[in-house]
């Protein structure tokens, strides 16, 4: 896979953003609009679409709130 650059960070509204099918830009907790779960995402990985639909995606600012589970756990993967 060819590696791609960014020279800055995608924002929307002052936060750091990505789209289902686009390289995640930064690893952290993700939220993705209309679902009320965070999901731990590393940069470089594909975000992922949520219940078969795509998606935008917005990095939390915070790191670590309980019930949180990685991506992988809510694709079975």
């Amino acid at each position: 896979m060819k590696k791609r650059t960014l020279d800055s960070l995608p924002t929307h509204d002052g936060h750091v953003t990505s789209l289902t099918g686009h390289h995640c830009p930064q690893t952290g907790w993700w939220l993705a609009d209309g679902d009320p779960d965070t999901r731990f995402i590393s940069k470089g990985d594909v975000m992922p679409a949520i219940n078969g639909r795509p998606t935008h995606w917005i990095l939390c600012s915070e790191a670590r709130r309980p019930g949180l589970r990685p991506a992988s756990a809510a694709f079975g993967t």
